[in-house]
């Protein structure tokens, strides 16, 4: 239980920031950071009672030059020329992933795992016996191994596709696994196809039926589905490319994620832009969780007392309070998220009759009604 920090480019202040120490962990980025930064990470997380180090080894897309992935020591060479479906190869990788773990020393690492041409079940077959290799090459060391299941979001429209793929999965000699959905939705748009949201809801709950303690990766505002799925956890970070995984993680530079401040408001479940919180905070629409949010209060401080000036950093921080915030109250049973979605689609309908229209286009919540679909249709499927 407790959430998780995607850690990105210059995401290791916020490690040390009192206000964001609940969290449970952080999952660490070789891609953005190099071996001596992630081990100052590590140490410094010590100080944190609890607090889990969890490396993943980011092999999804080996033959991209994002980051600094290819100066890490357990990096293959060959990986332009490597038959990915050989164990020998598969074995080579994880005793270098074990090696490099050893000499930092995280709380957990993730098995690896390469995002494929077709998410078949022979696919999902292999995750799980990388993972096996994994487990066997740290057994009796201190390190936790976690499956990672990287799933195409696409692929769970098809019938009976999500219990398919949680029976492979949950063949894994791994207690806890690291889900990461993999789609083509723009990380700042949200999720809005219905029988995929459903599948990967089915496919959360059918793990966690078989005992696995589910950490979902990536995760934005749709934290609220994952949860209401069974997830024991999800992990999410400052940038928008850190809450949705495409390529663009892989491809876009390295600073990822944008300059513009944004503000997530709980009532309409939408990141809103500085005039639109303004227009929000004027009608009387601001949640109690935004009001209670330090990082809110900062906001709407700076924004009466120095108009103009910048607050992108504040704005990262107020949604990962959010999350956090969020994550906490479902675990104790004070969030409904079936009443969450449907008073989040009224203020909408209110905002839409008042001719309110936000400075984004496609900012109008109309999301909201596919999630309301997925949630009632996994409820009774």
């Amino acid at each position: 239980m407790g959430a998780y920090h995607q850690m990105g480019h210059h995401s290791q202040n916020l490690l040390s920031d009192p206000e964001l120490a609940n969290y449970r962990g952080a999952i660490l980025s070789p891609v953005n950071y190099r071996e001596a930064d992630v081990i100052g990470q590590i140490q410094t997380s010590r100080a944190y009672q609890e607090f889990e180090t969890v490396f993943d080894p980011q092999l999804y897309y080996p033959s991209s030059q994002r980051g600094v992935l290819r100066e890490w020591a357990y990096f293959p060479s060959d990986v332009d020329t490597a038959d990915l479906n050989s164990s020998a190869w598969w074995g080579r990788i994880i005793d270098r992933i074990a090696t490099t773990c050893e000499q930092i020393e995280p709380s957990a690492v993730c098995s690896p795992a390469v995002v494929p041409r077709v998410f078949n079940s022979d696919y999902f077959a292999r995750l799980v016996d990388v993972a096996g290799s994994l487990c066997t090459r740290l057994s009796g060391s201190d390190i936790s191994p976690i499956q990672t299941a990287l799933v195409g979001f696409d692929d769970l429209t098809a019938p009976d596709r999500a219990l398919e793929i949680g029976s492979i999965l949950s063949a894994s000699p791994c207690d806890r696994m690291y889900l990461v959905f993999s789609g083509t939705t723009h990380p700042r748009r949200e999720l809005a196809e219905v029988e995929s949201i459903k599948g990967a809801m089915q496919l959360i709950a059918a793990l966690s039926g078989s005992e696995i303690d589910v950490i979902v990766g990536f995760c934005s505002s749709d934290i609220v589905l994952w949860k209401a799925a069974g997830a024991s956890s999800c992990a999410t970070g400052k940038f928008f490319n850190l809450r949705r995984f495409t390529s663009s993680r892989f491809e876009e530079p390295s600073q990822g994620g944008g300059q513009l401040p944004y503000w997530f408001e709980e009532s309409l479940l939408a990141f809103l832009r500085e005039s639109d919180l303004v227009r929000i905070k004027n009608r009387g629409l601001l949640s109690s969780a935004s009001q209670e949010n330090p990082f809110g209060q900062r906001i709407l401080e700076q924004l009466s007392s120095q108009a103009g000036t910048a607050w992108v950093g504040l704005g990262w921080r107020q949604f990962m309070y959010w999350f956090l915030d969020f994550e906490k109250r479902f675990d104790r049973g004070r969030v409904n998220v079936q009443t969450l979605l449907s008073n989040s689609e009224n203020e909408w309908r209110t905002l839409d009759d008042a001719v309110v229209l936000m400075e984004e286009r496609q900012n109008d919540g109309t999301w909201l009604r596919a999630w309301r679909r997925a949630l009632a249709e996994f409820a009774t499927s």
